[in-house]
C-alpha cells in the first residue's frame, strides 16, 4: 500500500526532506517526488504514524 502527502516546500526545504529520507531509509520506504512524500507500508494507520514521525524529524532538522 502507498500513500502520498503533499509537502509545502516553503516550510520544509527541499534539502531537509532528502536528508531525512536518507536517515530513515533503513526503516521505511519513503520517496519524495513532485513535492509529495510517498510512503509504502502494509497498513494505512501505520503510514499516517510514519508520516507524522517523519515530519517531526524534519522539524527537528530545521531547528538544528
Amino acid at each position: 500500500m502507498k500513500k502520498e502527502f503533499e509537502i509545502d516546500t516553503e516550510i520544509y526545504s527541499k534539502d531537509i526532506i532528502p536528508h531525512a529520507i536518507w536517515d530513515f531509509e533503513d526503516v521505511w520506504e519513503i520517496k519524495f517526488e513532485n513535492n509529495r512524500i510517498i510512503i509504502s507500508w502494509d497498513n494505512e494507520e501505520e503510514i499516517k504514524e510514519i508520516f507524522n514521525e517523519f515530519m517531526n524529524y524534519c522539524v527537528s532538522l530545521i531547528n538544528e
